[in-house]
Formats: structure tokens, C-alpha cells, sequence
């Protein structure tokens, strides 16, 4: 099928022109995409089977336009870092404040040493291979376009060799993150049972889970005071969600006094709840959700502009409407719903109250989640453009005769990220529905790995399979094994990294997505995706400088 289907191309599809090369490009990411569904041993290619793809097309003479091979490829790298950036985003900066530091430090340590490593072996390679043997060995499609943007910039023929030696040490970058993996593992002999119970002690007690607890006032001590002049409940995580008295349920406020027999629903972390219990009281199993009265709760969903940015006490919705946040959920985060925290758009909010209020509460967020499921042409396009000047700004690097940029790979990240945490301008909301966000990278990614394996498929058996070919394989090899390595072990043996994380952080380090498939599966936990989501971000931007000193310093 596949030759007949070629043949048929090449007859009656004129190579030269807009629509053969357009057919062409589709029929090379049709097979790539095919090629990259096979699994062999728990791992598949996924969408990178379309660069390999891409390159036996090449090798055949199927061609596109140069001019419209370009456009194409950078046209879709935009998009995929576009995306990837509103992906990560919301959670990049917050990961900063913990644990996603100290993971992005030992990342840029990998990026780093694999650069150096890459520089100090440059005089074994051939002219001009050496950023394409960085970028290869570390997946980063980024790195190599900035790297080429770099040669094309200064009038130099290094960007096909780059690409070729892109090409040839790509594959074993996509296997070497999950052998360093399986490596670690087997070294330090790791039993995951206990690594997993050991990772969710050690979250419970950075971020203790919120749970709902019922408990009846016992305490004379407390009668007669107000709930906002509780030592407990100022400025605390803990909501009050009911009260139940005299067989009556409503929804308490700041001005409700406290009597002898009340119970109350109270929701926040669990060693704060148990502090309010037992200065209060003590639980109990009473069915206050029996009990008359017109509270009613409601699940909403933020889709309304003008409240977003507004903290909760801004809106006073316990005030004005007699209802009270009890829980936010925020990128599948759960969140405390305290005075100062900022609704964002598609944060979804549990609330508690009388009918009327909720209507009103609800008419307030807006509540429409055809809003969520329809993406916004006008934020897309407007981020774009600011991805593409943030990129053409000209960066001086000390050591270096010629100015730098970020270019189109890292311009639309950086921009991304930055708008994210705005969040939004007035009416106009940077959010991505996650399915629109899904399509936007898998296809910029597709796009991209064909334009570069049809750009370096011409005559590539032939290039990389002579002596300088193996040269870049068994460097490239090292290159992807030797830091990420070092690196993991340093992190296990001296900060005693838990080896899920450490997974993650691998796969995250080396932007490997099989490696992350692979960690996921084996540990049959989310923890290795929230690590790779901490470091990606910057991972996927120093390449970008590496690739690019490489391209300026290594001639």
C-alpha cells in the first residue's frame, strides 16, 4: 500500500508545486503518525514516528517547495509553542515557589553539561553538525530551529548538516531517557510500593487534602461570639459551609454568634480542622443534610470577564447574596477558598446557599461551559504576535561577538507563559480549551518533524551511514545518556529525590514524551506528569540559547 500509494503521488502530483507539496506533506505525517503508533515493549514513537517518516520520503526525492517548506515549518512551530505554553503556564511560576525549583535547577544542570559535553567533542564531528547532535540527543525540536534560524541568519550552509545530524541522533534521544529510566531503577534498586506511599506522605503534609467535617459546639467558652472574632477562623483556610440549629438549616456569615448545640459543616485541611473541633467541641454524625431549610448547593463554572482578578472578599458573595464559597478546583488543583484568593477563567466553584442566591451567584460567574468548549480566534492570533516580537528582540551574551534571540521557537513560550499568568486583558481571556490546545500541539509538532525530515531526507542513508555518520550516533548516544545520568544519580543519592519523581523529572529534563508515557505506566501514578509539566517549561528554553551558542561558537 505504502509504494503504491507513493507511486501514485509522484505520477500525478507535480512535486514542485503548492498542492503537491502540500499532499505530500500530509501522506508523510499520515505514515508517520501510523508508524508512531506501534508499541514495542510499552513504548511508542508517538507523533516523533513522523520525522522518520518524513525522511524515507526525502530519501525517495519526494520534495516540497523550499519556500513553502519554510513558511510551513515555521508556521507550526509557533503554534506548537504557542500551545505548549498555555499549557504549562498557570502552574510554571507556582512550581517555582516548592519543589519545581530545585527540578528545574538540576534541568538546566543536564542542558547545560549535555552542551558542553556536545562543544567539547565538536572537533570529531563535521563542520556545522554539532548543534543538530545537541538538539538530537535531547528531542528538541525548538533548539534545532533556532539553531538553523541562527545559520540562515548569517549566510552560512550549516543548517543542512545540522538537520542531518539532528536526524541521525534523534532516535536513540527518544530510547536513551527511558534506559537512563530503567537504569536508575535498577541501580538503586527501587521498590516502587514504597516510593509511591513515601510520595504521598511526604504531599499530605506540604498540602494536606481538604476534607469536610461535622461537629456540634459543646464548649460554653465559645457561646455568644461572633464567627469573624474566632482566634481560629480569622484569616484561616476553613469555611464554614452550614449551620444547622433548632432543626433549621441556613448558611452562617461572619455575624452569626455562636450557641451552645449549633452544628456546623466546616471544610479546609485536616490538622486545622481538628484544632477548630476541639476548641469548639466535638464531631458529630448528625444528618444535617435532612434537615429543613432553603441551602442548596451548586457546582459553577468562572466564565464571566468582569469577576475574574476580583478576590473573594472583593465580591463578598456571603454578604450580598448570603452565599459562601466552599471549595475552588483550578487545573484539577484543588484550592481554599480564603479572602484573598482570585478567581481565574474556567475555575470551577462549589457553593452554598439559599436558591435565589445561587441564581444570582450563578448570572455573576456565568456558569456556561459552551463558553469553555469554543476557542477564542482572537487571543490566539494576538499571542502569536506577541510571541514573534518577543522573539526579534536582540539579546547580547557575554563572550559572544554577535547577538542572540529566542527566535520563533521560544518567543511564542515565553509570551504564552507570561499571558497565562495575566490570565486576562479586559474581554480578552488567554485560555485554551485542553481538546483545542491537544489539536493546536500534536499538529504544529507533525507539521514541523516533516518539514525537517523532508528538509534532511535527501540522500540520508547515503550521509549517515558513513563513518562521520556513526561518529554522530555514538556522541549523540552519549550526550543523551551521560548527563541526564550523572545528574539523577547525584539528585537520588545526595537530595534523596523519590524515584517517581525523579522519573518525571527525567522524561521532563530530556522533553521526552515515551519517556513520560513510559514513567507513567510504570509507576501507575500522575506524579512523574507533574514533575515533567514543572520543568519543561524551562527546559524547553535553554536548548534554545544552548543550540545557539553551539551554532555561534563551534564553526
Amino acid at each position: 500500500m505504502f509504494l503504491t500509494t507513493i507511486n501514485w503521488l509522484s505520477k500525478w502530483v507535480p512535486g514542485g508545486s503548492v498542492a503537491g507539496g502540500m499532499a505530500v506533506l500530509a501522506l508523510a505525517v499520515t505514515f508517520g503518525l501510523f508508524l508512531g503508533a506501534i508499541r514495542i515493549r510499552r513504548i511508542r514513537l508517538g507523533i516523533p514516528g513522523v520525522l522518520f517518516s518524513a525522511l524515507v520520503f526525502g530519501q525517495i526525492g519526494l520534495t516540497i517547495d523550499p519556500k513553502v517548506l519554510e513558511f510551513l515549518r515555521d508556521f507550526a512551530l509557533i503554534l506548537f509553542m504557542y500551545a505548549i505554553g498555555l499549557q504549562v503556564g498557570p502552574g510554571f511560576v507556582a512550581s517555582l515557589r516548592t519543589e519545581g525549583l530545585r527540578l528545574n535547577l538540576l534541568s538546566v544542570a543536564v542542558l547545560v553539561l549535555g552542551a558542553s559535553l556536545t562543544m567539547a567533542g565538536a572537533g570529531i564531528m563535521q563542520h556545522g553538525a554539532s548543534p543538530g547532535v545537541y538538539t538530537g540527543a535531547f528531542t528538541t525540536t525548538a533548539g534545532l530551529a533556532a539553531a538553523q534560524e541562527v545559520q540562515r541568519t548569517a549566510a552560512r550552509n550549516d543548517a543542512d548538516r545540522t538537520g542531518i545530524a539532528y536526524s541521525v541522533t534523534y532516535p536513540f534521544g527518544i530510547i536513551g531517557p527511558v534506559l537512563v529510566i530503567v537504569l536508575l531503577k535498577r541501580v538503586f534498586r527501587i521498590d516502587l510500593a514504597q516510593e509511591k506511599e513515601a510520595l504521598l506522605a511526604a504531599e499530605d503534609k506540604r498540602r494536606p487534602p481538604i476534607e469536610v467535617v461535622d461537629f456540634i459546639v459543646t464548649e460554653v467558652s465559645q457561646a455568644g461570639k461572633r464567627l469573624r472574632d474566632h482566634p481560629l477562623l480569622r484569616d484561616s483556610p476553613i469555611v464554614l459551609a452550614r449551620l444547622l440549629r433548632e432543626q433549621m438549616m441556613s448558611v452562617p456569615s461572619g455575624d452569626t454568634e455562636v450557641r451552645i448545640g449549633d452544628v456546623y459543616r466546616a471544610v479546609g485541611p485536616r490538622h486545622r480542622l481538628n484544632e477548630l473541633v476541639m476548641a469548639m467541641g466535638k464531631t458529630t454524625t448528625a444528618d444535617i443534610g435532612t434537615a429543613t431549610g432553603d441551602v442548596q448547593r451548586m457546582d459553577l463554572i468562572v466564565t464571566r470577564t468582569h469577576v475574574l482578578h476580583k478576590t473573594l472578599r472583593e465580591l463578598d458573595l456571603n454578604r450580598r447574596e448570603g452565599v459562601t464559597v466552599v471549595r475552588i478546583s483550578r487545573a484539577g488543583v484543588n484550592l481554599i477558598p480564603t479572602a484573598h484568593l482570585r478567581l481565574a477563567f474556567s475555575d470551577q466553584v462549589t457553593v452554598v446557599g439559599p436558591r435565589d442566591g445561587l441564581k444570582m451567584v450563578e448570572k455573576e460567574l456565568g456558569n456556561c461551559p459552551d463558553t469553555l468548549n469554543r476557542p477564542q480566534l482572537v487571543p490566539i492570533f494576538l499571542g502569536i504576535v506577541f510571541g514573534v516580537a518577543v522573539g526579534s528582540i536582540p539579546l547580547a551574551i557575554p563572550g559572544l561577538n554577535t547577538t542572540l534571540r529566542i527566535g520563533l521557537a521560544g518567543g511564542p513560550l515565553l509570551a504564552a507563559i507570561a499571558l497565562s499568568q495575566f490570565g486576562s486583558i479586559g474581554s480578552i481571556v488567554w485560555y485554551m480549551p485542553p481538546s483545542a490546545n491537544q489539536l493546536f500541539r500534536d499538529f504544529g509538532l507533525a507539521v514541523f518533524l516533516a518539514c525537517v525530515g523532508l528538509q534532511a531526507g535527501d540522500h540520508f542513508i547515503q550521509r549517515a551511514a558513513n563513518a562521520p555518520g556513526l561518529v554522530l550516533l555514538l556522541f549523540g548516544a552519549a550526550v543523551t545518556i551521560l548527563p541526564v545520568l550523572l545528574i539523577g544519580c547525584f539528585a537520588r543519592i545526595v537530595l534523596k529525590m523519590n524515584f517517581v519523581t525523579l522519573a518525571g523529572w527525567v522524561a521532563g529534563a530530556m522533553t521526552s514524551s515515551p519517556a513520560l508515557l513510559f514513567a507513567d505506566e510504570m509507576t501507575h501514578s500522575d506524579a512523574p506528569t507533574v514533575a515533567y509539566a514543572a520543568v519543561a517549561p524551562l527546559a524547553t528554553l535553554v536548548p534554545i540559547f544552548c543550540a545557539q551558542v553551539l551554532a555561534v561558537m563551534v564553526r
